[in-house]
């Protein structure tokens, strides 16, 4: 791979002695510049793609240096960095020293949102503008649950409504049985590229905002809760009779309503930006 690289970079004989007006495309144009990739990238590239492909599970040993060194036929110092590559993603663990060794990581909701939540940082972003992204997707997946599969979706959301009313007075948070409902019905809409976004955008808006402190009040608490599976209920209706637009519109008043009670106003007391 790395002596196919270094032929490539040098080019024939007949290109490094031509002159500029030679080097010149049609209409006089002048080439634009290829970069060739690294030998380590292209390493990494192949790893990567396995990984993706599900032919290496998460947890896996990856072949040590020598193996690497054998199979892409590269120098160790190219496998290392592609290693380095790799682990520098998230995609791998290496670890040091006698019985150590790169090992699988599958990449993680968590590891996406700290890049994302560093990038909106850096653009003046507040958590108020993810919610607002999030009220725009979000419902979607309660048409779309609602036009694909009604019958098990409404099933299973009512096992999950049937679970929050088995706790609701216990001592788990209001937050919690939100969030299974919530990842219930993103899940159930059939579409894992919804699912990885709302899911970002949940994380980010959690990393934005501090956790709600406890409500002391157990009748204000206990009540909250009842509106909370009220509320879910009627999305979950319907859903099950397959009216997609209003579970869609139920399901955004549901989160706007969840913004107002869990969330507080963070627009007030000076604006939500990301740590």
């Amino acid at each position: 791979m790395e002596r196919t690289g270094r032929q490539s970079d040098a080019g024939p004989p007949s290109a490094r002695r031509d002159g500029p007006a030679s080097r010149r495309g049609a209409g006089g144009r002048s080439p634009r510049r290829v970069r060739v990739p690294k030998a380590s990238e292209l390493v990494a590239d192949a790893i990567r793609s396995q990984i993706a492909r599900g032919e290496v599970a998460s947890g896996s040993p990856l072949p040590n240096e020598s193996e690497l060194m054998r199979e892409y036929e590269v120098a160790r110092q190219t496998a290392r960095e592609a290693l380095r590559v790799l682990e520098a993603e998230g995609l791998i663990e290496v670890q040091r020293g006698a019985g150590g060794g790169a090992r699988v990581r599958a990449p993680d909701i968590e590891a996406a949102s700290r890049h994302c939540a560093l990038l909106l940082q850096l653009r003046g972003a507040t958590v108020a503008d993810v919610y607002e992204v999030r009220l725009m997707l979000e419902p979607t997946a309660a048409r779309l649950a609602a036009e694909r599969a009604p019958r098990r979706a409404a099933r299973a959301l009512e096992e999950v409504i049937a679970e929050e009313e088995a706790l609701i007075g216990g001592s788990t948070s209001l937050l919690a049985h939100a969030l299974r409902f919530q990842q219930a019905l993103v899940e159930l809409a059939g579409n894992p590229a919804l699912e990885l976004l709302v899911r970002l955008l949940h994380d980010l808006v959690v990393r934005g905002v501090a956790p709600a402190p406890p409500i002391a009040d157990e009748g204000r608490r206990l009540g909250l809760r009842r509106r909370l599976i009220r509320a879910q209920r009627d999305v979950t209706t319907a859903i099950r009779e397959g009216r997609g637009e209003e579970a869609e519109r139920l399901w955004r008043r549901y989160l706007s309503g969840l913004a107002a009670s869990l969330l507080g106003d963070i627009e007030s007391g000076g604006i939500a930006r990301f740590p």
